[in-house]
């Protein structure tokens, strides 16, 4: 169906980070000014760091990026190239055509691209250090990486301080991992084997991170002031910059103007308007307290040039971020988290799509809709592609986004998402756009969720998700409980209702056995349990009979059988397979506890004559196989040939 209305696609891969939160603000100003519709997908990594956890199922929303959804796409590819290749990541992008796409951070060949000038900034920060803050000798916190984008910038402080004649001598550069701990680390290795000394004038860091990890060993550690003993520096212009003591000198790459560009040009292309192959947009440096040695400094700077002073500390305040909303968002994210605490009691498949209304609507998410597949899907290693199945249902949906109820939802709807993300009508996908979302758990695919935008932290979007998930998942192995139960039961009674007992025993015969077995089986396989499978061979029946007649045989073989009755559970299954032989299938039973019922059971057979005041006692053959097995897993009837092996070998 042709929507009336451009709808565009931005496809990050994580949203609670800041650049994502920056990139999304832009791109949504963007879109309201023209009217245009948003879809916000969050993909993960297309090629995971490692193998450890199930973060590459995210991928699978990325196969809801198509036509039938979206008219052009919007792709963050910075993130995503610090753990591929340019020519794979380029190949990648060729799989969403025909879609209209726009490139952030990185130029990709063919393709419209945003990206950012940072070697102005970084030249003009570090000459302000050098000639306004008279800095000789500097400390580089850079990071152990391949990033084209990290060695640029050290690249370039390097090439600034080497114009300004700073003698390499003057420079130490160290490496960390990108975050806080290591870079905290390092330097207090570095204070102690310089004999608690930090003799520098400036430390430089590739980023904010690294850059309060700097600014607090300072002044915890090495008792220096910032920045009147040392000046430290940052890059990216977190909010925390702007409202931390004192406040953080660090390059801002314009990101929210990154977006609106990305998002204005991928309205052009659409419209078949001609839009350039690659935009550049100039980073600032933003001076602040850590770097501002004298308080009455008032040298001004042309508005174009590429550095600036935070107004915001001029007049007091930050107009970026506020202590209000950092305590708003706080409590966003409690509750977020607190979600899953709600919902864990036990409900099927089918009704749980009204309470995920009720707890997701309470929560004060403006619009929503919880999509499952017709069937889970299990992924145990990463994939590149996620093909989506022919059937889901929309379980969960509401919109209350322009007041009012204009959903009345109050039963699944089923349709393909193959061909549309949700049904036609059911949300409206204007405003702040809609967040995208997989729901899995652990190795299992169950969907996918899609939320309005608002005021909320983007870590709230994570949250619910994962706590949708986990209801998902917990009420999928409701359901399956319950069915398997059901079957067992009804099996159970069926069995019986046909008599599928041995006449002089009362235990199950072995047609019994082999039918409730593989019940059994299929139960204990759904539920992940293990088990053993015992068998028991009487000893010298036929020696029994002949000597001491039949009736004697006979009451050796319901002695036998009451024995093994009294020693197992009542939902094991007990069974006489032929004359001389038994058989238990017990899940749950462990080597150890059959070792110790083995010898409850001879000890009994043993005392059979002095019971009975028969002149014998009743000797017996056993042994047992594990399920599952590596050979047969849970199948019964190859379980059943291994134990007969085992019970020939244990007789001779």
């Amino acid at each position: 169906m042709k929507r009336n209305k451009i709808r565009i696609g931005f496809v990050a891969d994580y949203l609670n980070s800041e650049y994502s939160e920056c990139l999304v603000s832009g791109i949504t100003t963007c879109c309201k000014e023209r009217n245009i519709e948003l879809l916000i997908y969050q993909i993960g990594k297309i090629k995971p760091d490692n193998g450890i956890g199930h973060d590459y199922q995210f991928l699978a929303a990325a196969s809801l990026v198509n036509e039938k959804n979206v008219d052009g796409i919007i792709i963050s590819s910075g993130t995503q190239l610090h753990g591929m290749s340019k020519q794979a990541y380029a190949a990648y992008l060729r799989s969403y055509k025909p879609l209209k796409i726009v490139s952030i951070a990185h130029e990709i060949p063919t393709i419209p691209s945003i990206v950012c000038n940072a070697q102005g900034a970084i030249e003009a920060l570090v000459t302000h250090l050098i000639k306004e803050q008279n800095c000789r000798k500097f400390g580089i916190m850079g990071v152990e990486s391949d990033s084209k984008e990290m060695n640029l910038r050290l690249d370039s402080i390097k090439e600034v301080l080497k114009k300004n004649k700073i003698s390499s001598s003057n420079i130490v550069v160290w490496k960390s991992n990108f975050h806080y701990a290591s870079a905290y680390g390092i330097l207090n290795d570095y204070y102690l084997k310089k004999k608690n000394r930090l003799n520098f004038d400036a430390i430089i860091a590739l980023n904010d991170d690294l850059a309060f990890a700097c600014m607090d060993f300072c002044t915890q550690r090495a008792n220096l002031r910032i920045p009147e003993d040392i000046v430290v520096t940052g890059f990216d212009d977190m909010q925390r910059a702007s409202f931390c003591t004192p406040s953080l000198t660090s390059v801002n790459q314009q990101v929210y103007y990154q977006g609106y560009a990305a998002a204005r040009t991928l309205i052009s292309q659409i419209n078949c308007e001609d839009v350039p192959a690659v935009q550049v947009i100039d980073a600032k440096t933003i001076l602040r307290e850590s770097t501002t040695k004298d308080k009455n400094c008032n040298k001004q700077f042309n508005p174009d040039d590429c550095i600036s002073f935070d107004l915001s500390q001029v007049k007091g305040q930050t107009d970026r971020f506020t202590v209000t909303e950092w305590f708003n968002k706080r409590q966003q994210v409690f509750q977020a988290a607190q979600m899953d605490a709600y919902i864990k009691d036990d409900l099927s498949l089918e009704k749980v799509g009204n309470r995920l209304t009720s707890q997701i609507s309470d929560f004060g998410i403006q619009a929503a809709a919880v999509v499952l597949y017709d069937q889970p899907a299990e992924f145990k290693k990463p994939f590149e592609f996620f093909n989506l199945p022919e059937k889901a249902k929309l379980v969960s949906c509401f919109d209350y986004s322009n007041g009012g109820e204009r959903t009345k939802f109050r039963q699944t709807v089923e349709f393909n998402p193959n061909e549309t993300i949700i049904p036609e009508g059911y949300l409206d996908f204007g405003g702040d756009g809609l967040v995208t979302m997989a729901l899995f758990r652990n190795s299992i695919q169950y969907g996918y969720i899609l939320m309005r935008r608002g005021n909320f932290d983007t870590a709230v979007y994570d949250l619910i998700a994962k706590a949708v998930s986990i209801q998902i998942d917990e009420s999928f192995e409701y359901s399956m409980h319950v069915k398997t139960k059901v079957a067992i039961t009804e099996g159970y009674n069926i069995i019986n209702e046909v008599t599928h007992i041995d006449y002089l025993t009362g235990l199950k015969n072995n047609r019994g056995f082999n039918e409730l077995g593989e019940t059994s089986l299929r139960y204990a396989e759904a539920m992940g349990q293990s088990g053993l499978i015992l068998g028991f061979d009487v000893k010298d029946l036929t020696k029994i009979n002949d000597q001491y007649g039949h009736a004697a045989g006979d009451r050796v073989i319901k002695t036998f059988a009451d024995i093994l009755s009294k020693h197992f559970r009542s939902n094991d299954i007990i069974a006489r397979i032929t004359g001389d032989k038994f058989a238990v299938i017990s899940s749950g039973l462990t080597v150890d506890n059959y070792k110790k019922i083995k010898e409850r059971i001879t000890d009994e057979c043993n005392r059979y004559s002095e019971v009975n005041g028969g002149p014998f006692d009743i000797g017996m053959t056993t042994g047992f196989v594990m399920f599952p097995s590596l050979k047969y897993a849970y199948n019964l009837s190859g379980l059943l040939t291994k134990l007969t092996e085992v019970l020939e070998k244990a007789k001779h």
